[in-house]
């Protein structure tokens, strides 16, 4: 991880320590090497940095994230890709973005996905895209959940205001492998493996962001 990174980590931390109450939790168990997918709710712009913030020195490693290629412009797009972020076009192809995708995770790196595919705008969990549980099934690769509680009352999705000294929590669970079950037809066993990733990232989460979804336990997957 190179110096660049760590420093942007560490601004990001002060940035946002300065302006909202920020509460971090994480098990020692998480993985420090190999390819990693990391969930995350999505319920403010303000999610993003907090993550990279606080995830970052707590693995160890950069996060890579992946964005809409209109967000590279002029000098912005160096920097970006210097922090781990990735293009893919706007309207583009789900293939396109899963080989972004994919390619990350083949380098044994660290991919952060919020699978909702954009913010919550009832403060409530969205459901999964399919295109998330059909990467980590066939990648193969451990799956981390985290949960993120308070950003739509720090930042709500239709003011660029932020409301300052507000509480966030950010839960860090225990990772787990994602399989189809053979059982189901393709598309009811993507349908249960994306349930069983906001399942668990409810588990995280404050009751009134669970919506619909029931806590899944999140101790490691048994072998």
């Amino acid at each position: 991880m190179t110096l660049l990174t760590r420093g942007a980590a560490f601004v990001a931390r002060i940035v946002l320590s300065a302006v909202a109450r920020v509460t971090f939790e994480i098990n020692d168990d998480v993985p420090r090497s190999g390819p990693l997918i990391v969930v995350v709710n999505h319920l403010s712009n303000a999610d993003p940095p907090l993550v990279v913030g606080w995830l970052t020195p707590a693995l160890g490693r950069q996060l890579h994230i992946l964005a809409k290629e209109s967000l590279f412009v002029g000098p912005v797009g160096p920097v970006l890709r210097s922090q781990g972020v990735t293009p893919v076009r706007a309207g583009g192809s789900d293939i396109e973005a899963f080989r972004a995708a994919r390619a990350i995770l083949d380098r044994g790196e660290v991919l952060c996905i919020f699978p909702e595919g954009t913010r919550s705008r009832t403060g409530r969990l969205q459901a999964a895209k399919p295109g998330v549980a059909l990467l980590a099934t066939r990648a193969d690769v451990p799956v981390l959940p985290v949960g993120i509680s308070g950003t739509d009352r720090f930042l709500p999705p239709d003011d660029w205001r932020p409301r300052l000294g507000t509480r966030i929590t950010v839960r860090v669970g225990r990772p787990f492998t994602l399989s189809l079950d053979p059982k189901l037809a393709r598309r009811q066993a993507l349908h249960a493996a994306s349930e069983e990733i906001m399942r668990r990232v409810a588990a995280l989460v404050a009751p009134r962001h669970r919506g619909d979804y029931e806590p899944l336990d999140n101790r490691p997957a048994q072998p």
